[in-house]
């Protein structure tokens, strides 16, 4: 596959700086801000510079070096508004919530975005986050076997009426959302991204090898000629 064709399948996306602390644990002091205005002004920058996605983290108690922090479901769709373009992911927690509410929120989000409001399904690793809200640790497995299941019920929900669920996780009866998330060409309900599969679905690991293959391609004409690739 040549370089431009390569090129026409990779997508950019940053990650949003909506805690204190910028993006690492560190004592290094950060030069990022977690306020609305200056996360306006980088999302405007980042659509403007050609930057497809943006991923809003989610943090809830104040800890480890993120002491101040926006929750990501309503910082995403302030940024959505704040764009035009510009796809925003929000980080969600399935122990802290429950689908159909998250549903809820993200087919209105969808809407006020024309179709740009995206979730990422994480399980979650901080422990004292859910103990000291009185919510259930579950081991490891089990965190992602309820991730799975929490995907389901949200896909169906923002695809079906009358959904009835009965998992080890979740119940719904009888349940119908309206309206729905929006159809676009791009896609057909709100895009989910389930954090541990990601990686291991197989159009990533080949973007990932063809990636890999770029950049030896450039070390390589960087080495004949004494200048990097382009």
């Amino acid at each position: 596959m040549t370089t431009e064709r390569i090129a026409d399948h990779v997508k950019f996306a940053y990650w949003v700086p909506n805690v204190s602390g910028g993006l690492v644990t560190s004592d290094i002091e950060q030069r990022t801000d977690w306020n609305y205005d200056y996360n306006a002004k980088l999302a405007q920058t980042a659509e403007n510079s050609g930057f497809e996605y943006a991923l809003s983290q989610v943090r809830y108690e104040a800890s480890y070096g993120a002491e101040y922090q926006h929750e990501s479901t309503s910082f995403s769709l302030a940024l959505l508004l704040a764009t035009q373009k510009l796809k925003v992911i929000a980080a969600v927690h399935p122990g802290l919530w429950q689908p159909a509410v998250l549903a809820k929120l993200g087919a209105t989000a969808d809407h006020l975005s024309n179709g740009r409001f995206a979730v990422n399904v994480v399980s979650g690793w901080f422990k004292d986050e859910f103990t000291h809200l009185g919510e259930p640790w579950l081991e490891h497995d089990e965190r992602y076997r309820r991730s799975a299941e929490f995907l389901q019920v949200l896909r169906t929900i923002w695809t079906e009426d009358n959904v009835d669920f009965r998992g080890d996780f979740y119940r719904i009866h009888d349940f119908t959302l309206k309206p729905k998330p929006l159809n676009t060409a791009e896609q057909a309900q709100p895009r989910t991204v389930p954090g541990r599969q990601f990686h291991r679905r197989a159009p990533q690991r080949r973007l990932l090898r063809r990636l890999v293959l770029l950049q030896r391609q450039g070390f390589r004409r960087r080495d004949r000629t004494g200048r990097r690739g382009a």
